[in-house]
């Protein structure tokens, strides 16, 4: 008996790892990758060798170019434990496992902090799979 993934996904998906990277010095959003039009994200990854040493604060944000720039990821802690390693953050269910994308859709990344200038830590890698036909 057939259910309604099988219909939806009647021609198969598969998926693909789209991959950019933000460092330190990235604080305005800059375009790291563009997802293509009918993929469904639905995991994102966030990777980095060492956390920021940011006087007070360090967060990564990730979302799409003309929107709010956090649909994915909204400021994440990369300064604390686990600031370093893989993580795999739990991102908003309207933009993961959502619906296709209607359009290509540009995915932006943006790092900030506050207190004392940061002079070490990152890059992170943002790696967001997608099921794409």
């Amino acid at each position: 008996m057939a259910n309604l993934q099988d219909n939806e996904f009647a021609g198969g998906r598969n998926t693909t790892q789209f991959v950019g990277s933000i460092a330190r010095t990235d604080t305005a959003a800059k375009t790291l990758f563009t997802l293509p039009a009918g993929a469904i994200p639905i995991a994102l990854t966030l990777s980095s060798p060492a956390v920021s040493n940011a006087g007070t604060t360090a967060t990564v944000s990730v979302g799409k170019s003309g929107g709010s720039g956090t649909e994915f990821l909204n400021a994440q802690d990369v300064k604390g434990s686990p600031g370093s390693g893989h993580q795999h953050p739990a991102g908003p269910a309207a933009s993961l496992f959502g619906t296709p994308l209607a359009a290509a859709t540009p995915v932006t990344g943006i790092y900030a902090e506050t207190g004392g200038a940061s002079s070490s830590g990152g890059p992170w890698l943002v790696m967001i799979e997608a099921f794409v036909v």
